[in-house]
């Protein structure tokens, strides 16, 4: 960057800001904001009460009935191996490659369609700071986590769901990879969770939302096949009873497995 181009950045940044536009400014404090705040205590109420079960789960699956109908009208869409998936009351933690934003949704979709269950998901906690889509992903069963850190909050809450029998969401990759088989190194969070809460692991492989709506596309593309396959779990947990957690290096050989297994479910 030359010197003209650093100092014009702070006036640049000045000319951004001036060109909010004002009605989508009045739109979002006004009426966004507000409604999201007002949702998101909302659902922190029902809880309190008890009532998740009766008015959050039902919202969850009436969006899995929205997405599947528009999945199914815009894609040849096709959900594969949901036998896998334990029944209510017995956790796992579910691992899936991440190449699109519309993943979250797919991956949803993938398991609440055929088996009921709840999908508690990680999320990057930027998203939580984005009104609407705060109190909406909230409402769909997913948390925060902070990527780059070690984040004992979203760690500890995620064992305490696997615990209670409930099914966790992880993107090992953390962030979108190049799409297809272009996969990134894998964290070991989920290794290490399917360990001390003696749960096993569950491949996942999303093939196709690349290219419906891929790292470096701007405008989504329709009429395209989106393959969803679910592997057999990986029982990596009884080779450790106790949770005892082994070294870094046998958890990365676990993920990197994990990643295999993955790639093998995935169709291009």
């Amino acid at each position: 960057m030359t010197e003209q181009e650093y100092s014009n950045e702070p006036t640049m940044a000045k000319d951004s800001k001036k060109s909010t536009n004002p009605v989508m400014k009045f739109v979002t404090d006004s009426i966004i904001k507000p409604f999201d705040k007002f949702s998101e205590g909302l659902l922190s109420a029902i809880k309190k009460a008890g009532l998740e079960h009766n008015l959050q789960y039902p919202f969850y699956l009436s969006q899995d009935t929205l997405w599947w109908n528009v999945m199914h009208s815009l894609f040849d869409f096709n959900i594969y191996g949901s036998e896998h998936i334990p029944p209510v009351g017995e956790a796992a933690v579910l691992c899936v490659n991440h190449q699109s934003m519309f993943d979250p949704i797919i991956f949803c979709v993938s398991i609440a369609h055929y088996t009921r269950r709840k999908l508690h998901t990680m999320a990057k906690i930027e998203l939580f700071k984005t009104p609407f889509v705060n109190s909406y992903i909230r409402w769909n069963y997913a948390f925060p986590i902070k990527r780059g850190v070690h984040d004992t909050d979203a760690y500890n809450h995620s064992l305490e769901l696997l615990r209670k029998g409930e099914l966790v969401g992880i993107y090992p990759e953390g962030t979108l990879n190049g799409g297809e088989y272009d996969f990134l190194e894998p964290k070991t969070g989920a290794a290490r969770l399917a360990i001390e809460a003696g749960v096993p692991l569950i491949p996942l492989g999303i093939s196709g939302s690349d290219r419906i709506l891929g790292k470096h596309m701007r405008l989504p593309s329709l009429n395209t096949k989106l393959t969803i396959k679910i592997g057999e779990p990986i029982n990596v947990h009884k080779k450790y009873p106790g949770g005892e957690i082994p070294p870094k290096k046998v958890l990365e050989g676990i993920m990197t497995n994990v990643m295999d297994r993955i790639r093998e479910l995935l169709v291009y």
